[in-house]
């Protein structure tokens, strides 16, 4: 066996990163910040609130995805040279010391000035990196007020993929083919999506991707660049005996037909969380089917008639990703809600036949939590959206929503819900595994709601998870010696 050649630096560069990365408190803050509670929940304010959020809560992929939006998507404004410097910082987190170089040295080229720009220098400083020539031509800005929301899109796609973020990319890029399908952008999406599943490793799926562009496309500049794409990527894994994953489709899958209609703003929600199905986002695809069931979709006075089919496809998300417990709740409150709907039908098939084969825990039996037939806002979507995704086995993309109910809806203003979704933001910490951040969220019910019946819920929740991690530390401890 050849013994294994460092690379030349790397141990060097790597310790410096690992110093860096325990001083990005002291780098990346504090600063002074507009009060978001004077603003909308979709100011400049609020969204610099919510990426610092779930950087604490330690989602480092979501909140770089923020932090992008920030700049491309909510933009302009006089938080950009803070955006470039974050994004660097948890490119770190990520374990991406080159990308945060690269970012750090976008920061101090386009703003040479700025405080950002010095805590760049001295952050590319302590990575060993020289910062680059400065430009005294003063940076425009990424989007103007002009820059229609299809193209804001399309750039934080953009975003999303100079990062490395290729999942978050393809949700981004499909969002424009579905949510703005009269967008000019839309063909070039289509095209990228397929990119970024190649760089992901799922050539199938990029294959399929570039044949839906050439069908939905067909006129576009961008089906020509699809038919040169899908014919090389053949020819590759022709040679090398690759499978495309074709005939790897489960019969079900092959006679699934996906919803594909744009004419109402339910019918745009449901055919994005197909698509994001179709390419194998599968989380993401179940928080858009839970999107559709909790109205999110749905304008005021307006009909939803895919509540029945949404709750069918929860399930079978579930299911795919292993959640069979969370699949099996999911067909079973769709009997209860749905009963007359020919998707309660296909629920009854389902559990009689994935009850044979994947036999369901106890809990199993238990529906699905109910959503209100009536929710007259949108924090009252969120809050029941949030707990729909907990119910399916998803803490950290429910942790997003509740983060969304506390400090974006009603831009940090109180609501009747904050004291509630942080006891579950603690609850969803404690899901993913992070006992710490549970402790620290339960203690913020305590702080900001003490009179609240949570503050009692989120002392026992305290008393419980200390008890736990003690006995754990006393179990790990060696024995005495001549003890057994």
């Amino acid at each position: 066996m050849k013994a294994v050649v460092p690379i030349p630096g790397w141990t060097s560069f790597a310790r410096r990163a690992s110093v860096l990365l325990g001083a990005l408190v002291t780098l990346s803050g504090p600063c002074s910040r507009v009060d978001a509670a004077a603003k909308g929940p979709k100011s400049i304010p609020v969204q610099i609130g919510l990426a610092e959020e779930m950087a604490a809560n330690e989602d480092w992929d979501e909140a770089v995805r923020r932090w992008i939006e920030i700049i491309y998507y909510f933009g302009p404004s006089d938080q950009e040279a803070r955006a470039e410097f974050e994004i660097g910082a948890l490119a770190l987190r990520r374990g991406r010391a080159d990308l945060a170089s690269s970012q750090w040295e976008k920061t101090i080229v386009r703003h040479p000035d700025s405080e950002w720009a010095e805590r760049a220098r001295e952050a590319l400083k302590r990575l060993g990196k020289e910062h680059p020539s400065e430009s005294a031509v003063e940076a425009s800005p990424y989007v103007t007020g002009e820059t229609p929301p299809d193209e804001r899109q399309f750039l934080v796609a953009e975003g999303d993929t100079g990062i490395g973020l290729y999942v978050f990319a393809i949700r981004d890029y499909l969002k424009i083919p579905s949510l703005f399908p009269d967008s000019p952008r839309a063909a070039e999406a289509r095209f990228r999506v397929g990119t970024c599943q190649a760089l992901r490793g799922h050539p199938e799926l990029a294959l399929r991707q570039w044949q839906r562009l050439l069908e939905d496309y067909p006129d576009s500049p961008e089906a020509q660049k699809a038919g040169a794409a899908i014919a090389a990527w053949k020819a590759v894994l022709d040679a090398a005996e690759a499978r495309t994953g074709e005939a790897s489709l489960s019969e079900a899958e092959a006679e699934w037909r996906p919803f594909r209609q744009f004419a109402t703003q339910p019918d745009r929600g449901l055919s994005y969380a197909e698509d994001l199905f179709e390419n194998g986002i599968l989380t993401y695809a179940l928080q858009e089917y839970a999107k559709v069931l909790c109205d999110l979709y749905t304008p005021k006075a307006g009909g939803n008639p895919h509540k029945a089919y949404a709750r069918y496809r929860m399930g079978v998300c579930a299911y795919r990703m292993g959640e069979r417990d969370a699949a099996g709740r999911q067909w079973r409150r769709l009997l209860a809600d749905f009963p007359d709907s020919p998707w309660a039908g296909r629920a009854n098939q389902a559990l009689a036949v994935v009850g044979v084969t994947d036999p369901f825990s106890s809990d199993a039996g238990t529906p699905s939590p109910a959503v209100p037939p009536d929710m007259p806002s949108p924090v009252v979507k969120r809050f029941h959206l949030a707990g729909q995704l907990v119910d399916c086995g998803l803490p950290t993309v429910a942790l997003k929503e509740y983060l969304k109910v506390i400090h974006v809806l009603t831009a940090g203003n109180p609501n009747p819900f904050q004291a509630e979704a942080t006891f579950r933001l603690g609850r969803c910490q404690q899901l993913r595994g992070r006992p710490n951040l549970a402790l620290d969220v339960w203690q913020q019910v305590l702080d900001g709601f003490p009179d609240s019946p949570w503050a009692e819920k989120a002392r026992a929740a305290i008393a419980q998870t200390r008890q736990c991690e003690s006995a754990l530390i006393h179990s790990a401890a060696p024995a005495e010696e001549g003890q057994p």
